[in-house]
């Protein structure tokens, strides 16, 4: 059902600019809005490769980046907006923002570029109860008025995407129905980071059970420091990839393990079975969803189970954690 406070929107705007792991993060919000509005085409705005994940699953006509010239001024105070900005804003009835850092005067830029309406949602909680972030943005959007389902299911890709995959694995060597293990052993900080001499273990414990795909991206990843540390193995690297590239090549995979990062977010999002460690980040509210997921943490006593996401609570920090705990939570996804 549409929102009552906005019954014809006429076009939509969705806009999010933030990191991997928080678009994903915000993945089921963006699914509800888009269900509650699903008769109306329906645009994103933000950094092109990441949405470029999300634009198949949410039905988008087309996706604009939020780098072009002119969106610098939209969130600063008392700026000249660019006309050929104002004109584009202006043509939809509805935007919804995801906003951290500046929201507010973005929201207000926009309405004074001629949107008719702009939603504002923080990109996360606030201080007080513990919520998941997931679940504390499809609220704010109830509060808002609007209804619809909470759809709960894999990130969908186009058949482009998939075809790539699968030619991809082919030109790699690796048959159809070959168990795939995806190790990524960065993320974009490197206090949450388990050592890359123990994800070689892992990688060398399962050589005998499954092709080991490494994932390297742009940044210092580790996965240099895996391949020194390798005694088996004779994994797969994974590189110069795009993001829609690497979610299709996931999507084939058996398996994936990886710290507190946007790539673990993506594989959990794909419905693959995933393993993520977990450090100084609480996984109750950042943690990624999934009934495939197995989330190894160390902070309290108690596994508790985070919807459908068992929390192994096995060390201080996944720094410390031990392979063989690793392991023991690991081995039955690959057999």
């Amino acid at each position: 059902m549409i929102s009552k406070a906005s019954p014809n929107p006429g076009k939509t705007l969705i806009i999010h600019s933030g990191g991997i792991g928080d678009l994903l993060l915000a993945l089921p919000a963006m699914r509800f809005f888009r269900h509650a509005l699903r008769q109306f085409p329906l645009y994103l705005m933000g950094h092109s490769e990441r949405l470029a994940l999300v634009a198949y699953d949410l039905k988008a006509e087309t996706i604009h980046s939020v780098e072009q010239a002119g969106m610098a001024y939209f969130y600063l105070d008392d700026a000249f907006l660019p006309s050929p900005l104002c004109s584009f804003f202006s043509s939809f009835g509805l935007i919804l923002s995801f906003s951290g850092k500046g929201g507010q005067t973005l929201s207000k830029n926009l309405e004074k570029a001629g949107a008719a309406r702009v939603l504002n949602l923080p990109s996360f909680p606030s201080e007080g109860p513990k919520v998941h972030v997931s679940d504390y943005l499809i609220e704010l959007l109830r509060e808002k008025g609007f209804e619809g389902e909470v759809a709960d299911h894999p990130l969908q890709l186009s058949k482009e995407a998939l075809n790539f995959s699968r030619d991809y694995l082919a030109r790699s060597g690796l048959k159809e129905n070959e168990r795939i293990l995806a190790i990524h052993p960065g993320s974009g900080n490197p206090a949450k980071n388990w050592s890359p001499s123990h994800f070689a273990g892992i990688a060398d414990w399962a050589a005998r059970r499954a092709r080991v795909l490494l994932i390297s991206g742009p940044a210092q990843d580790g996965v240099r420091e895996v391949k020194e540390n390798l005694r088996k193995a004779a994994p797969l690297i994974a590189e110069n990839l795009s993001l829609l590239q690497l979610a299709a090549i996931l999507r084939r995979c058996t398996a994936y393990l990886g710290n507190d990062s946007g790539i673990t977010h993506l594989a959990s999002s794909l419905g693959l079975p995933t393993i993520a460690l977990f450090g100084p980040t609480d996984p109750e509210v950042w943690g990624p969803r999934g009934t495939s997921v197995r989330i190894i943490f160390g902070a309290r006593p108690d596994p508790p189970f985070f919807s459908g996401a068992p929390i192994h609570r096995c060390a201080p920090s996944p720094i410390n954690l031990k392979p063989d705990e690793v392991i023991a939570v690991l081995a039955p996804l690959l057999g």
